[in-house]
């Protein structure tokens, strides 16, 4: 089902009237979420969500924007992830390289594994070591019943003040940050029966 500009413009807005009870520093960073979704992104987070059928009928659907974030429906800048959580860039940062680690898993702080703390504390330890901060906070909560833990790098004579980043910002931050992934390297050819050869054409 394709959906029209209206219905969109209908669901982002239930969506937003959802975040109005966020955390002042949460709800800022759903709505830009939600601002940046495209046709595409919205229906697959409908239908993801199962809430195709509800949209139609008006009524305000169950939704949760870092699930969506995971799923990669809602763009974001990730830097990192493990077996539980994944670590991206708050697109509306308290200070320079103000991360987020979101649960894959739709569950309180208080249910999930250790591992999300372990990413919390590699990331932590990235930002220390790229950017120099006086100190990195790590601030665990759970937002709309999905567990969130906040990165804040303390900077010196930096006010901690929520601002929207710039599209170019973020990405030469999430190129300092990404976890590269290691290339295999190529397999050593030990004689000549292992060579690639084409068919051979026979004139």
């Amino acid at each position: 089902m394709t959906l029209t500009e209206e219905q969109i413009a209908n669901i982002k807005e239930q969506l937003f009237k959802q975040i109005e009870k966020f955390p002042d520093e949460q709800r800022e960073s759903a709505k830009q979420h939600i601002e940046a979704m495209n046709p595409k992104e919205v229906e697959a987070f409908l239908k993801k969500n199962k809430m195709m059928a509800q949209q139609q009928t008006g009524k305000e659907p169950p939704s949760c924007i870092f699930c969506s974030i995971i799923n990669g429906e809602t763009p974001s800048y990730r830097i990192d992830e493990n077996k539980s959580a994944v670590a991206v860039l708050d697109i509306n940062p308290l200070s320079k390289a103000h991360s987020l680690i979101i649960a894959k898993k739709h569950e309180t702080i208080e249910k999930l594994p250790a591992s999300i703390l372990s990413l919390a504390k590699k990331i932590a330890k990235k930002l220390k070591t790229k950017f120099r901060p006086e100190e990195v906070k790590i601030e665990t909560s759970s937002v709309q019943g999905h567990g969130i833990v906040n990165i804040i790098p303390i900077y010196k004579n930096q006010k901690l003040e929520k601002k929207k980043a710039e599209e170019k910002q973020l990405q030469e931050l999430q190129e300092k940050l990404r976890t590269k992934t290691r290339e295999k390297k190529p397999k050593r050819i030990k004689s000549i029966e292992e060579l690639p050869f084409a068919p051979v054409r026979i004139p």
